[in-house]
């Protein structure tokens, strides 16, 4: 029985994939450790900035680590506020579906200056129990402690909590935490996100009826 929903936000609900990958870019390529769009998509995607920064240079001190985390925040929303970004078609109609069955939260490897902005603009932001984001856990999506805080925080045993996801590492995440697992073939294609996931859809359009799904009704 599901009793809330986690939602994934980049590539699930907006697709801001693309601005992620740009903002990457800015800060690493003058580094000479740019990389493809086919990389970001295969291994990056899922990681929170440090991760990827980690990934890309190695160890860092916790000063260059901040430095480098700044710079690709402020290339982010300089390229946010250039584009209008809308999002994903159904999306907003998925949260409020899901806020009428019970708590819901966002569970997100972003950091929260990535994401409340655009929440506030889709007009969703207040409907929200909980917000977690890659500020909240000393290890983001691929490993559980996201999914498993954004559990604690709207009061459900991880096994009644329905995570909503777009690629494999948040996958691997909310699986490793215990939640059942919708995946979104928005991203990534569905045959990787199969093995994974309790039920694939091609987009969140189809979200209410995975719901009736997952809830046996």
């Amino acid at each position: 029985m599901m009793r809330a929903t986690l939602f994934d936000f980049d590539g699930t609900l907006a697709n801001t994939e693309g601005l992620h990958f740009a903002s990457f870019q800015a800060v690493l390529e003058p580094l000479g450790l740019g990389y493809s769009w086919e990389e970001h998509e295969a291994t990056y995607m899922p990681y929170a900035s440090e991760d990827v920064f980690r990934l890309r240079l190695g160890e860092l001190t916790d000063a260059r680590m901040r430095e480098l985390c700044h710079a690709k925040n402020l290339a982010y929303l300089e390229k946010l506020e250039a584009l209008e970004i809308p999002p994903f078609p159904g999306a907003v109609e998925a949260i409020r579906f899901a806020k009428s069955q019970g708590k819901i939260a966002i569970c997100t490897g972003a950091v929260r200056s990535d994401v409340l902005p655009l929440l506030e603009n889709f007009g969703v932001l207040d409907l929200f129990d909980a917000i977690v984001t890659a500020d909240d856990v000393s290890r983001s999506k691929p490993d559980p402690a996201s999914y498993a805080l954004a559990a604690k925080e709207v009061g459900e045993e991880p096994r009644h909590c329905l995570a909503v996801e777009d690629t494999v590492g948040g996958l691997m995440s909310a699986r490793g935490a215990g939640c059942a697992c919708l995946a979104v073939a928005q991203t990534q294609p569905a045959e990787r996100l199969s093995e994974y996931a309790d039920l694939v859809l091609p987009d969140i359009r189809g979200f209410e009826e995975a719901w009736a799904h997952f809830s046996g009704s």
